[in-house]
């Protein structure tokens, strides 16, 4: 177990409110408030013969059914009676349900012959069922690793967390079967605000965890396995001074970027996949002025500006998966990046960060820079170069334009392309080196249909003796008044 810091169930948000939905929530039934039913005794009707102090998951899981069930009819009760339960004494009610139902099972247990339960035995199914109801469950270890930075789980016995410094560790299984997995990772879909579902309709999900924690899942037949993979964000509230000790950009370069944000310069980041692209553009929205009013537009959120506290001012938007369909096929309630933005422009920003562009977003994310300056995003691309043929073939196959218009937008309205490099030696031995490795000016010029760039930046590394930085002279000192708003070391 790490010594680092660890998430408490009292600090995850989306699990504050143990209000459940048996219609909603896999494996909850309505039936008997006080016992077991038969079904439930049949499920869990196995002679526990584990080491004093081990938890049986598939027990948890059915304590967490019974516990779940009572808990939404003591909820409804009330309600009923119109006397609807504060958040505090719905949260006593359903810790002493829990204990109430873990009891009973070992009371049971006992009854039938088996052994009685030690109360530290009984105290450990009370945290684990309390864990599986409104924490992460069988996951909930894994949460607690502080070095972590990708945990990656395909089916429930093949559990690997990839390490900040780079190095895998395998870890135990998460469940006891495929299935198991499914269930507990649709109950935490369910519980999200908005909820995500993850069934056979639909087959993948991505859902923020609290303000640390990005899952992404898919199985239905689209994986062999049932396949989890969840982040961590463990630079959260970062600066430009920041990556700058950290060695991803020298201090000039940086002091660069930070004058073109004041300046409100459109900025698109580039990089592969874990090169550092959602860190840097979060230092970059820490460039921006705090009397500004600026909003993001996420799929799901990730850059998570809006839970700083010095982020008052600011709007976060996230999209929405609808459910059903409507007459044009529609899913009803959805929301889209798209949806978004004309909502965003009715807020009074002074910009707009559209969090990441991977296909639709490209055009909705052209439209925030024609609305308005400083618009930043990110997208996956292999050069800075790269990034602008790869932009403009996303708004096309979007339909709205053809390729040389395309090409238009991305010169009269993207100031720099940034892009981001991840090195990883540790397959022989050696660490992992992030840094910002090109910086390419749009001139408002063509060759033929295809903007031309100035090369701002170029790097192979902390170190690189051929590394140089030559930003147009013009722009520089158009952003020279800018020096003094430098922060210096957060």
């Amino acid at each position: 177990m790490s010594s680092g810091p660890q998430v408490r169930l009292d600090q995850v948000e989306l699990f504050h409110a143990p209000v459940l939905d048996p219609s909603s929530t896999p494996g909850l039934i309505t039936g008997i408030p006080t016992a077991f039913s038969p079904d439930q005794l049949a499920e869990t009707h196995r002679p526990v013969h584990r080491a004093e102090g081990a938890v049986d998951w598939g027990l948890v899981v059915a304590l967490r059914r019974t516990a779940g069930t009572r808990i939404t009819e003591q909820v409804q009760h009330e309600a009923d009676q119109q006397r609807p339960l504060s958040e505090p004494d719905r949260r006593r009610m359903s810790h002493a349900t829990i204990r109430r139902v873990v009891h009973e099972r070992a009371e049971q247990l006992q009854a039938e012959g088996q052994a009685m339960w030690s109360t530290d035995l009984e105290e450990a199914y009370t945290r684990a069922v309390e864990s599986a109801m409104f924490g992460y469950g069988r996951l909930q270890p894994l949460f607690e690793i502080a070095e972590a930075e990708n945990i990656e789980i395909h089916g429930h016995d093949s559990v690997v967390v990839q390490y900040a410094d780079g190095t895998r560790r395998s870890h135990p299984p998460v469940a006891d079967s495929d299935d198991e997995l499914v269930e507990a990772i649709r109950f935490l879909g369910e519980q999200a605000s908005p909820s995500r579902p993850f069934d056979d309709a639909h087959p993948t999900m991505t859902l923020a965890l609290g303000d640390r924690f990005r899952l992404h899942a898919i199985g239905f037949g689209l994986a062999f396995r049932p396949s989890v993979t969840i982040r961590q964000h463990t630079l959260v509230d970062v600066t430009l001074p920041d990556l700058v000790a950290a060695g991803m950009l020298p201090e000039a370069v940086a002091r660069y970027l930070h004058a073109a944000i004041q300046d409100r310069r459109s900025i698109v980041i580039s990089g592969d996949q874990g090169a550092g692209k959602t860190t840097l553009l979060r230092a970059l929205i820490a460039a921006i002025p705090d009397t500004e009013r600026f909003g993001t537009i996420e799929t799901d959120y990730e850059l998570l500006t809006h839970l700083q506290p010095t982020r008052r001012n600011m709007i976060a938007l996230q999209a929405r998966i609808g459910l059903g369909e409507r007459q044009d096929g529609r899913p009803l309630g959805e929301y889209t990046v798209a949806d978004l933005l004309p909502e965003a422009l009715r807020q009074n920003l002074t910009r707009i960060v559209v969090g990441e562009v991977r296909g639709v977003e490209a055009a909705a994310m052209f439209e925030a820079m024609s609305a308005g300056a400083g618009t930043m995003s990110t997208t996956h691309s292999h050069s800075a170069s790269a990034t602008m043929d790869r932009l403009a073939m996303r708004i096309a196959q979007g339909g709205s334009l053809q390729m040389a218009d395309a090409y238009r937008q991305i010169a009269h309205n993207i100031g720099f392309l940034v892009h981001v490099t991840l090195v990883d030696d540790t397959w022989r031995g050696g660490t992992r080196q992030r840094f910002v490795s090109e910086i390419r000016q749009l001139t408002g010029t063509f060759e033929g249909e295809r903007p031309t760039t100035h090369l701002c930046y170029r790097s192979l590394g902390p170190g690189d003796p051929e590394t140089f930085f030559r930003p147009d002279p013009l722009t520089s000192q158009e952003l020279a008044r800018y020096a003094a708003a430098w922060p210096g070391r957060s």
